[in-house]
């Protein structure tokens, strides 16, 4: 059985928005048996909206985050509370599937009168990313201080690491199936 990077939306829970067939859980178990454990962790948070798991994958990105730029971070006077706060707002903007989450993708709300476009994302249905002020005012911290140092270890490293996860994942399918 060859699965395409197109069904890897199958993972995803059933909804009216998403009509493709699932793939069955013990399939979806033996795939995630070829990936490392932190990247199964963030796999099942995502697809199999497991949130007992969110715990663990914030703490295990700001734990490889910290230990491989520790130098940078205390050199930026960082701490390490402040990894776990950047951990959660990766996460967070990970997991989001790039739907507008005010109108569901669908780009337009039904006011019970007339249909008007969507506010949050004009028309479009695609979520937009967090902007630089607004992650700033999420860590409490200084705008400045977000752009210079913050950004770095947030977009290149943790986001990075996670979408290095949806890579194994990938590579799994290929390998596995």
């Amino acid at each position: 059985m060859r699965i395409s990077a197109e069904d890897l939306c199958s993972l995803t829970p059933y909804s009216h928005l998403n009509l493709r067939s699932r793939i069955s859980s013990l399939t979806v178990c033996y795939v995630l048996a070829g990936v490392s454990k932190d990247a199964s962790r963030y796999l099942r948070l995502k697809y199999a909206l497991e949130y007992g798991q969110k715990e663990h994958v914030v703490y295990s990105l700001a734990k490889k985050v910290y230990q491989k730029h520790k130098r940078y971070v205390l050199k930026a006077r960082g701490h390490p509370w402040l990894l776990l706060k950047m951990a959660e707002v990766a996460v967070d903007e990970g997991l989001g599937h790039g739907l507008c989450r005010t109108c569901n993708g669908k780009g337009w709300l039904d006011t019970g009168i007339k249909r008007i476009d969507c506010f949050s994302c004009h028309g479009t249905g695609s979520k937009h990313s967090l902007g630089d002020k607004e992650v700033a005012d999420k860590l409490f911290l200084d705008l400045t201080w977000y752009k210079r140092y913050g950004k770095k270890l947030l977009l290149n490293n943790m986001m990075g690491i996670l979408n290095s996860y949806e890579g194994e994942l990938y590579t799994a399918f290929k390998e596995r199936l």
